[in-house]
C-alpha cells in the first residue's frame, strides 16, 4: 500500500521588501516577500514540487498579491538585503553599499512597478492567504480550510 498526497506546502520568508500602505487594512508597514511551494508527497515526504508562488503581502492582515517572474527577480535581492540588516548580519555601511549597487542596476523604482501591478491586480482579484500555512483563503471565510487558523476579518 502506497500513501500519496498533494497540497503539502512549504513557506520561505525572504524578508521585508519595502514600506507600503495596505489598501486592505490601511496600515503602512514593510511588505514581506514569501515563497510558497506546493508538493506531491509519498508517505508524507515531499517529493515533487508542482506549484511555486511568490507573494508580496502586508505583515498585519496578510493581504497581498502574487508576483510574476520579472517582479520576483527585482524584489528578491532587495528583500534579502533588508533581511540581512534586520538580522544584524551586515553593518549599516555594507547595507547602504548593497542598496546602492541594487539601485544602480535597475532603471525604475521597484516600488513604482509593484504599485502599478497592484492597481491592475486589485481590479481582478483580492488575494489573501493564511498566515500560518500559506493556503489561499476565500475572503468570506472565518477560518483557513487547511489548518483552521482564524483569518483576519475586514
Amino acid at each position: 500500500m502506497i500513501i500519496f498526497g498533494w497540497g503539502f506546502q512549504t513557506l520561505k520568508d525572504f524578508g521585508p521588501a519595502f514600506k507600503n500602505l495596505c489598501s486592505h487594512c490601511n496600515n503602512e508597514q514593510y511588505w514581506v516577500l514569501t515563497r510558497i511551494i506546493t508538493w506531491f508527497t509519498i508517505f508524507f515526504i515531499p517529493i515533487i514540487p508542482y506549484e511555486i508562488k511568490y507573494h508580496l503581502s502586508c505583515p498585519i492582515c496578510k493581504y497581498g498579491l502574487v508576483l510574476n517572474q520579472k517582479q520576483i527577480n527585482e524584489i528578491k535581492p532587495l528583500a534579502e538585503v533588508n533581511q540581512l540588516i534586520v538580522d544584524g548580519k551586515i553593518s549599516q555601511e555594507e547595507y547602504c553599499a548593497r542598496l546602492n549597487q541594487l539601485n544602480s542596476g535597475s532603471s525604475e523604482n521597484v516600488q513604482e512597478k509593484i504599485t502599478e501591478t497592484k492597481a491592475v491586480s486589485e481590479d481582478k482579484t483580492n488575494l489573501s492567504y493564511c498566515a500560518n500555512c500559506g493556503n489561499n483563503v476565500i475572503e468570506e471565510s472565518k477560518f483557513c480550510g487547511k489548518c483552521g487558523t482564524a483569518t483576519v476579518t475586514k
